[in-house]
């Protein structure tokens, strides 16, 4: 190790690492015990993907199927039942009920939740914050694909036999389940 004791005169134009690797070795040990804590998993369920050349049955006739759709002019409907933002925390207490009372077959009460893609995203918030303030027991399902049954028409009825458009002349009066 070579020493100047000063023989020459003048500023001297080294530079001193000593400083630089101590800084360098405090960040390696800070990094070393931070990146094991930082490491968080999250659990996800993602659905198992089914064969595209396995056909799908329908449920059996008996099964409730709730679908809670929001229509592109932001309309809320219930199966084949037309809601309004006044009725629609009741309607769906009603239809909880009902799926509550099927609980022992069919399983804890579940809503598939359907937006239309050109619907109002601040309706489809507005429709989940209904099912949320309805029930807080609701499992919503939520749709990505069109379901079979809407694209022929033929939807579930709804509990009581209520008609496919409410006030419809000789449709009879809706009488959902207590």
């Amino acid at each position: 190790m070579g020493m100047d004791v000063g023989a020459k005169k003048g500023p001297r134009s080294d530079i001193n690492i000593t400083p630089l690797v101590d800084v360098v070795l405090v960040l390696l040990i800070i990094f070393m015990v931070l990146t094991p804590l930082m490491e968080k998993e999250i659990a996800v369920r993602v659905p198992e993907e089914q064969d595209p050349t396995q056909v799908v049955e329908p449920p059996p006739p008996d099964l409730l199927q709730i679908l809670f759709k929001v229509d592109e002019a932001g309309i809320f409907h219930v199966n084949n039942e037309t809601l309004t933002d006044e009725s629609a925390v009741d309607r769906l207490k009603i239809w909880y009920r009902a799926a509550k009372s099927k609980e022992a077959t069919q399983g804890p009460p579940v809503i598939f939740f359907d937006a239309d893609d050109k619907a109002k995203y601040g309706r489809a918030m507005k429709g989940l914050d209904l099912i949320r303030d309805s029930s807080p027991g609701w499992t919503i399902g939520m749709m990505t694909e069109k379901l079979a049954s809407a694209t022929t028409g033929t939807e579930p009825t709804p509990p009581g036999g209520a008609p496919a458009a409410p006030g419809a002349p000789g449709a009879p009066p809706a009488n959902p389940p207590q």
